[in-house]
C-alpha cells in the first residue's frame, strides 16, 4: 500500500524550512483505534507516556500544567470526556509501529534525500486528545510530518526565522539543555503572524525544526501521528545551537547566530569535531 500523497514540487519548494501539507491513507488502520492504542500503551514503559489536562492556553507556564487525576489507561478509556491529552512516545518499539513509520519514511526518504543527507533515527509518537483540548506553543528538533488520523485540529505555525517570535536564546537553551520542557512564552499579538492549518482525516502537514506552533483540537477526539526523523544537516545545527548557548551562558559571548554566516558555521563545526575526535582519543 502507498502510504502517502507528495506533491515533489511542493516538497522541493517547502522542505526542509517551511510547513506544507501532504495526504495519507492510514485514518482507517485499525493501529489507530482506541481499543488498539489502549492495548499499545500497557506494552511501553513509563517514560514513554505523558498526559494532562487539556484545559491550558497556547502560552502555559509547565510548572502549572494541570494534571487530569486519571491513569494513562483511564485518559484513553475516558478520551471523550475527559478533557485531556495524551501522547505515546516511541511507538516504533512496537512492531506494527514501526512498520507503519518505515512504509511512510521510505517514501519521504527519495523527497528528502534531494536536499539533505544522514537521514536517520527515525522515531513515531501518536496524540491523543480530547475535544476542544490545547497543546501550548513550543517547538521539535526534528524533521516531522504530522498525520492526521482521527477528529479534526488546527495548527498554528509560525515562521522559524522570526526572532520576534522565538529568540535565539530560546532556542539555544533547548539545545543546551535537552531535559528543558519544550512550552514556550506566547503573546497574543504573535498570532497575526500565524500560518494556519486545518487538518482532517487523511491530511498531513510538515512540521519544520524549531517552528514554534501551537494546536487546537476540533470538536471531536483526535489521533494523529507523528513520525520524526533527523539528518546530517540537523545534527550541525544542534551541535552549533549548543555551542552558542554555552559560549553565552559561560563565557558572556553574543555569538553569531546560526544560519547567519555559512563560513562561521563550518569554523565552529570544524572546531566542535575537531575537539570531539581529541575527546575520543584519550584514556
Amino acid at each position: 500500500m502507498t502510504c502517502l500523497t507528495v506533491a515533489a514540487e511542493t516538497f522541493d519548494q517547502c522542505f526542509p524550512d517551511y510547513g506544507f501539507t501532504l495526504q495519507h491513507r492510514l485514518a482507517d488502520l485499525p493501529e489507530f483505534e482506541l481499543p488498539q492504542l489502549l492495548d499499545l500503551s500497557r506494552k511501553l514503559p513509563a517514560d514513554c507516556l505523558e498526559y494532562n489536562a487539556g484545559t491550558v492556553v497556547p502560552g502555559q507556564d509547565p510548572d502549572q500544567t494541570p494534571r487530569n487525576g486519571l491513569s494513562v489507561q483511564e485518559t484513553i478509556e475516558r478520551i471523550e470526556q475527559c478533557k485531556s491529552w495524551l501522547v505515546l512516545k516511541h511507538v516504533e518499539r512496537d512492531p506494527q509501529y514501526r512498520a507503519l513509520l518505515d512504509a511512510c519514511l521510505d517514501e519521504i526518504y527519495p523527497h528528502a534525500g534531494r536536499k539533505l543527507t544522514g537521514l536517520h533515527d527515525r522515531a513515531a509518537f501518536i496524540f491523543i486528545t480530547s475535544p476542544g483540548s490545547v497543546t501550548p506553543f513550543h517547538f521539535d528538533r526534528e524533521h516531522n510530518f504530522l498525520l492526521q488520523v482521527r477528529g479534526e485540529k488546527t495548527m498554528h505555525q509560525f515562521d522559524k526565522f522570526d526572532r520576534d517570535i522565538l529568540p535565539e536564546t530560546a532556542i539555544e537553551d533547548k539545545y543546551v539543555d535537552g531535559s528543558a520542557h519544550r512550552n514556550q512564552p506566547f503573546r497574543d499579538e504573535f498570532q497575526r503572524k500565524a500560518q494556519t492549518f486545518t487538518l482532517n482525516p487523511g491530511d498531513g502537514l510538515f512540521v519544520p525544526i524549531n517552528s514554534p506552533h501551537w494546536v487546537q483540537n476540533g470538536n471531536e477526539v483526535s489521533v494523529s501521528f507523528s513520525i520524526t526523523f533527523h539528518s546530517d544537516q540537523s545534527d550541525q545545527m544542534a551541535r552549533l545551537y549548543k555551542l552558542n548557548g554555552m559560549l553565552r551562558r559561560r563565557l558572556g559571548i553574543n555569538p553569531t547566530p546560526v544560519g547567519h554566516s555559512a563560513r562561521m558555521d563550518a569554523f565552529k563545526h570544524s572546531g566542535i569535531m575537531a575537539a570531539q575526535r581529541v575527546r575520543s582519543l584519550l584514556p
